[in-house]
């Protein structure tokens, strides 16, 4: 429990610590800069995924069965079944 709280307190420690450099440390043009940045991250990572799904083949639009299958089941119909 003591290693969760103290986690947590870094955390809190961190985020205050970047907030408070964000505001009043950056100057106006770095912090646009920061903001194209984390956008150009977003795109980037959109992109890979999408590349990496298209690969795997997770995304298939169902047209019904596959062209083997209605074989197999005009077959089995002919068949009587």
């Amino acid at each position: 429990m003591k290693k969760l709280l103290g986690g947590m307190v870094v955390v809190a420690t961190a985020a205050g610590v970047g907030y408070v450099v964000y505001r009043e440390v950056l100057s106006d043009e770095a912090r646009e800069n920061l903001k194209k940045m984390v956008q150009t991250v977003k795109k980037s990572y959109d992109r890979i995924n999408e590349v990496i799904s298209s690969v795997r083949g997770d995304v298939m639009p169902e047209d019904g069965p596959l062209p083997n299958v209605q074989t197999t089941m005009r077959q089995w119909k002919d068949l009587g079944y």
